[in-house]
């Protein structure tokens, strides 16, 4: 091969780098520019195995076609590359995440600076509906979710959409949950992430989420029932606050006695309602004659319904 279809070969190589490097990945990262390069460097060894019998054919082809070749098997594996890319994310991603699990096993506990939280591997894929909720905000401040939290864009452009509804309360939902998405990245010590991730060929925002939480070794955090259901039959951690807010409720017995305001009727037109600050539901009995009072009642039984435990009881003093 002369000198010139050399500089020519070099040059195309380096084109082909340069695409890759542009195209392969929206935010190129040195380990998408290095397999990238890897990719190719395989290619054109493999063509130029190829090369040295080839340059021995007589004419035209045995100075061309060692170049051609050497194109097509470095465009060859680039391709391959891209198509494998999710798949070499995933290994390196479990692989990394197992030898860290490994090493956590065996090496002895290091006290850590009680000034920074410690940062588990994986984090914490937020969906929409906990944004909206807003109780993460909360819960965050508390310190009970030392993990990074992650936010993918296109939930951050649903509730972006459900904040330009024409309904006012949709609107509503949708502003609180970008006001929650602004207070998490304000507190200190609290790492939020804006992930572009996306699954175009996965139409459903659930099914979306189970597989970034799958792809990046992460739990995930919602109060959607459904979605609830969707991620545990992936294999996928789910952290639920509807359900942990329902382990925080008081466990009332028989006999206890408490204080609680009545806000309404019952549908006994002699019970009067009022509830705890955790949203428990207090009936009691014959409290109807004392509505917007804080009257002190016995606790007589409780009742296990889909919204949680109530409990019925009687008055003890009208609280006069």
């Amino acid at each position: 091969m002369n000198t010139f279809l050399f500089v020519v070969f070099i040059f195309v190589a380096l084109l082909i780098i340069a695409v890759v490097v542009i195209e392969s990945v929206a935010k190129p990262s040195l380990k998408h520019i290095i397999f990238g390069v890897v990719a190719i460097i395989l290619g054109l060894t493999m063509g130029s195995l190829l090369s040295d019998p080839l340059s021995k054919l007589p004419g035209i082809f045995g100075e061309y076609l060692p170049l051609a070749v050497s194109i097509v098997f470095a465009v060859a594996a680039l391709y391959l590359y891209n198509r494998l890319a999710p798949v070499i994310d995933t290994g390196i991603d479990n692989i990394r995440k197992n030898f860290m699990n490994l090493i956590g096993t065996r090496l002895p506990q290091v006290t850590q600076s009680t000034t920074a939280a410690p940062k588990l591997l994986g984090g914490l894929v937020i969906d929409s509906s906990v944004l909206i909720d807003k109780r993460v905000v909360e819960i965050a401040k508390a310190g009970f979710l030392p993990q990074k939290l992650i936010v993918p864009r296109f939930i951050l452009k649903e509730v972006q959409n459900i904040a330009d509804s024409k309904d006012g309360d949709r609107r509503d939902k949708g502003r609180r949950g970008l006001e929650a998405v602004e207070e998490l990245k304000k507190l200190k010590g609290k790492e939020l992430e804006v992930v572009s991730d996306d699954f175009p060929e996965i139409p459903e925002v659930d099914h979306k989420l189970v597989a970034l939480s799958k792809k990046r070794g992460a739990e995930l955090l919602t109060t959607d029932y459904n979605l609830n259901k969707v991620a545990s039959t992936e294999s996928v951690r789910v952290l639920n606050i509807n359900e942990l807010a329902q382990g925080l409720r008081p466990n009332l017995l028989p006999g206890e006695e408490i204080e609680v305001k009545l806000i309404h009727l019952g549908k006994d037109k002699t019970q009067g309602v009022g509830y705890l600050e955790d949203g428990t539901m207090i009936v009691v009995e014959g409290g109807s004659r004392f509505l917007d009072h804080k009257v002190k009642v016995k606790v007589s039984r409780s009742l296990q319904t889909a919204a949680g435990k109530m409990y019925f009881s009687r008055m003890v003093d009208n609280g006069n």
